[in-house]
């Protein structure tokens, strides 16, 4: 490859970096249905149809946000994964901080993971075709070695990951609510790291329950 070419490639990139860093925030600000493809690229300074030489349709950008912050999150799972030392249950529980710790420094980007509705469309573009997160299976595929290595006695593993997995995503949501709003009269319930503190505290006694281990 020609220096020239891998410039070119290399300002493809950075390009593509910061459509998708725009298009994200404007999600944000304004929905899956009010995000507009001509306001994105009159904030970016470019001609809608050169837009749409990156991707067909808002939808297939947006997944092509998700893909890139899902991989962000399952390589920061499998990093903890692979360096932690010690039992399936202190594992479970550096994931569940995980979410939480994600959650509160990127929720921009966890709630177009998570919660919101993506644009709608007639057919699906490339992006979402491709598109396979891999988070609740990288978290069953822990609670399902923990079972069989006898450290957790679980009777159904699937469910036992949704439980997992509910407690933990409900408890993000509840935490952005307006009952820790403190500029909110409903705002009785102390402060959101407070919250999550007690949260991690209760399921690791929960999960303490499940283990085999003498803990």
């Amino acid at each position: 490859m020609s220096y020239s070419r891998s410039r070119s490639k290399e300002a493809k990139q950075k390009q593509t970096e910061l459509i998708i860093n725009a298009a994200r925030e404007l999600f944000y600000e304004a929905g899956a249905v009010g995000f507009s493809m001509r306001v994105l690229a009159k904030q970016l300074g470019m001609s809608q149809g050169n837009l749409y030489n990156y991707w067909t349709s808002k939808r297939d950008l947006w997944y092509n946000i998700l893909e890139q912050d899902f991989q962000e999150f399952e390589d920061q799972m499998l990093k903890i994964i692979k360096t932690h030392e010690g039992s399936y249950l202190s594992l479970l529980e550096k994931l569940a901080e995980y979410y939480f710790i994600f959650a509160r420094d990127n929720y921009q980007k966890y709630q177009m993971m998570f919660v919101a509705i993506p644009p709608p469309a007639e057919k699906k573009g490339r992006k979402e075709r491709d598109f396979e997160p891999k988070t609740i299976h990288i978290l069953m595929r822990i609670v399902q070695d923990a079972s069989e290595s006898g450290e957790l006695e679980i009777d159904n593993i699937l469910h036992f990951t949704l439980y997992l997995w509910s407690v933990i995503h409900g408890t993000v949501l509840v935490s952005r609510t307006i009952l820790f709003d403190t500029n909110s009269d409903l705002s009785t319930f102390g402060d959101t790291e407070s919250f999550l503190t007690y949260v991690t505290t209760i399921l690791k006694k929960q999960l303490a329950t499940y283990s085999t281990l003498d803990i």
